[in-house]
């Protein structure tokens, strides 16, 4: 049973009520409206945190305060460009960082651990030789009564507040940072990592859309990277290059299934081809394309091919430049059509590995792609 961590929005929305508290957060991404958040907040002044589960973001410029509604969105776009994706905007709590603590409540298998200091806030690191097991007496007597019963409830196993005040006899929380047990509870937690801005762009195209697109970046210096269809047929090909000893050389893993448009793929292929290419991770070729699948029910082979030649049209030369070989395995609605149109086009342009229909094994365009790369 593993510790996952749960955003700073959900665990509030979860532990205010139990300190009595109104929690009047907004859970927002880089695309939220200013008008949304005026609308929420009017003029209160507000601070604005990436609310990823990352530690330290107080050091690393992830929490902004003071701002407008207004002044809001660009900062969400920069942190965006930077990889993150989901931000917590509040009303500034006006306090003085004197009367900042800071509390912590651990579970461990003989019960729970609970640290507390009077010097909390961004600094806490350094005033560590503060930290205490004594609590104050209301303080411990409200942890024991009311908030640990809450906290077993929730089947939560971490709580970090840094900092809290106590004010007119009540502990305020000013941030969070909560882990859960992930078999026994039901809240929302976060990713495991941060996700890569294609990952992010595919994860938005899947949002709108009734197909299904999945996208993740594995190794961005890997010399085999796969645009793939149908999720079973998906796990086949990522197996099969890990057991050919191509294992770190796997770019990515993903698929697009449930009768896409060709639009639908045209953009999931852009935003692949773009991640391939990108300077700042691209090693020098011989490089592997993987377009396989299954035999489709409901998908149109033509329709989806036209759309990924579409996309690969657009980055040819680069592509060529990259000694970038396509190889091919598809079956389903319109094959011969769509394997036509797909090695007309890759015989036109220098790129084309093999193209084979459903009358080939699934794996043999891994086979393909390692000899193209030995």
């Amino acid at each position: 049973m593993s510790r996952q961590k749960i955003s700073e929005f959900t665990a509030k929305t979860v532990l205010y009520p139990v300190f009595k508290l109104d929690f009047n957060g907004l859970s927002i991404t880089a695309g939220t409206p200013v008008s949304v958040i005026a609308k929420h907040f009017g003029d209160t002044n507000l601070v604005l945190k990436v609310d990823q589960g990352v530690k330290k973001r107080g050091k690393l410029g992830l929490v902004k305060i003071n701002l407008s509604p207004k002044e809001i969105p660009k900062i969400t776009q920069s942190w965006a460009k930077l990889g993150w994706s989901n931000f917590l905007v509040e009303p500034v709590y006006e306090h003085s960082s004197t009367v900042e603590h800071y509390l912590s409540l651990a579970r461990s298998r003989t019960g729970w651990i609970i640290n507390y200091s009077q010097a909390g806030g961004v600094d806490i690191e350094s005033n560590w030789d503060s930290i205490t097991t004594k609590l104050p007496t209301k303080l411990e007597t409200f942890l024991n009564t009311v908030l640990i019963p809450q906290l077993d409830a929730h089947h939560i196993s971490f709580l970090e507040m840094n900092p809290i005040v106590i004010r007119d006899k009540k502990v305020i929380p000013l941030d969070m940072a909560v882990e859960v047990d992930s078999a026994g509870t039901d809240l929302p937690m976060l990713p495991d990592r941060l996700l890569s801005e294609s990952e992010l762009m595919v994860a938005n195209l899947d949002e709108h859309t009734p197909a299904s697109l999945k996208f993740r970046l594995i190794n961005p210096m890997g010399k085999i990277w796969m645009l793939l269809s149908g999720g079973g047929a998906s796990l086949v090909l990522a197996d099969e290059v890990a057991d050919l000893g191509l294992g770190g050389e796997l770019a990515n893993y993903g698929e697009y299934s449930g009768a896409p448009t060709d639009e639908d793929v045209y953009s999931y292929t852009k935003i692949i081809l773009k991640q391939m290419l990108e300077p700042t991770s691209f090693q020098p070729g011989p490089h592997a394309l993987i377009i396989a699948g299954g035999v489709a029910n409901f998908t149109d082979v033509k329709k989806t091919f036209g759309g990924i030649i579409h996309a690969l049209n657009e980055q040819a030369n680069e592509l060529e430049k990259a000694r970038v070989k396509v190889f091919v395995r598809r079956g389903g609605p319109n094959e011969l059509d769509g394997l036509t149109a797909m090695r007309t086009f890759l015989s036109s342009t220098n790129l084309l590995g093999k193209v084979y229909g459903h009358d080939v094994p699934l794996t043999q365009v891994v086979s393909d792609a390692q000899e193209y790369l030995s």
